[in-house]
Formats: structure tokens, C-alpha cells, sequence
């Protein structure tokens, strides 16, 4: 296409897009629903801080679940401005209010309720959390809500991967009760000997926030 066609061809499409429809276009990328973070530690803390700068559409809310308080070891936190202390949960609403919803408790039985987002992400792991993540995937499930949780944060050059639970290998293959849900992690357990990187939580959250988005367009 030469120089001129390619003028006139602008000129038609300018022609197309006046102030009403690029009110439209913008309404349309207006930031809406609710998306429910369960945890907010160095994995989750990444989620809501990636979530909260995506532009041009996202979410309306982000509601984070987590009774914990940050200690010296939470650098993460810190280097956000977080004081020793206080609710990591807290910490993120003071950091965005209006935006951001804490709910300074662990996720179990007798809050479930409260929970609303149509879209929930789980960042809480290990054998003990087993039951309180089987039971908010029955609640997803039940109130046709969408569900990601994690698969593995150990390795130092394993590629994160988004999966089917009932697809992949891992920690999810503990999680026999747990089946059609979307998983994303590095498979890696803690038996394989390897650290927790920062480089592998920030492609975690990476992917989730992207496999969220998705999931709202839908």
C-alpha cells in the first residue's frame, strides 16, 4: 500500500471515530466487578499491586482475605512501605482505599460468606489449607463463581505453567477433591529441595492477573 492510500485509508477511519464513540469505547473500559484475593502474602501482595495498575479496564474492587501481620522477613511489603506489625491486609486497602477491601481475617468456614467476587484467586498453600481451599472451590462452584489457586512456588528455572487442575502434576495432584479449576505454578514441591524466587512469584502473578482478565472478558 503506498504513501497516499494509506492517508486516505486514516482519513476514513478518523471519519468513523467521533467523540461519541470514543465515549462509548471508553465506558466500555471502565474498570467493573469484584475480584476476591485470598492471602496477601509475597504472592498475593504481588497479585493486588499487579492488578491494581492495570489501566483501561480491570477491576472495580479487589477484595483481599488475610488475618496475618507483617514481620521483618516480608521485605516485599516493606519495600512497598508496609510497617512491621500491621495487617498485610490493611495495608493494602490504606494503600489503595476505595479500591481495595481488606478483610483482616483468614479465609475459613464461618466467612466464606463473605466473600464476593465472581472471580476468586487462591495464594494460600501448604497441607493445612487443603480443606478451607476444597470448601471455597464448592462455594465457586456453587455460585457459578471462577477459581484459580496455585500449584507449586518452589524452583529456581522451572517454568510456571497455567493449567487444569485435574491435568496437571504437583501439589495439585494432593488435591483429589479438587478437580476442574485453573491452576498456575511451577509444579514444584518442597521436597525438591529448592528456594522460593522472586522471579517465580512475579511471573505467578503475572499470569494470574492475565488468566483473571481473561476470565472476566468472558
Amino acid at each position: 500500500m503506498g504513501i497516499l492510500e494509506t492517508k486516505n485509508k486514516n482519513k476514513d477511519i478518523n471519519k468513523d471515530i467521533n467523540k461519541d464513540n470514543i465515549q462509548i469505547l471508553e465506558d466500555n473500559l471502565k474498570p467493573k466487578g469484584t475480584i476476591t484475593v485470598l492471602g496477601a502474602g509475597r504472592l498475593g501482595v504481588r497479585v493486588v499491586m499487579d492488578l491494581l495498575e492495570v489501566h483501561r479496564g480491570g477491576f472495580e474492587k479487589i477484595q483481599v482475605f488475610d488475618g496475618a501481620k507483617i514481620d521483618k522477613n516480608d521485605i516485599i511489603h516493606r519495600k512497598y512501605g508496609a510497617k512491621v506489625g500491621e495487617y498485610k491486609s490493611k495495608f493494602l486497602e490504606d494503600f489503595y482505599p476505595g479500591k481495595v477491601e481488606a478483610i483482616s481475617e483468614h479465609i475459613n468456614a464461618t466467612n466464606i460468606d463473605k466473600i464476593n467476587g465472581n472471580i476468586i484467586v487462591s495464594v494460600i498453600a501448604g497441607g493445612n489449607t487443603l480443606k478451607i481451599r476444597e470448601s471455597v472451590l464448592n462455594y465457586a462452584l456453587m455460585n457459578k463463581k471462577q477459581f484459580i489457586s496455585t500449584n507449586g512456588v518452589f524452583g529456581i528455572e522451572k517454568p510456571v505453567k497455567v493449567e487444569m487442575s485435574q491435568e496437571a502434576t504437583g501439589p495439585v495432584e494432593y488435591m483429589k477433591n479438587m478437580p476442574n479449576h485453573i491452576v498456575i505454578g511451577t509444579g514444584g514441591l518442597i521436597r525438591d529441595n529448592e528456594p522460593i524466587t522472586p522471579y517465580t512469584l512475579d511471573k505467578m502473578s503475572e499470569l494470574i492477573v492475565k488468566t483473571s482478565l481473561i476470565l472476566k472478558k468472558d
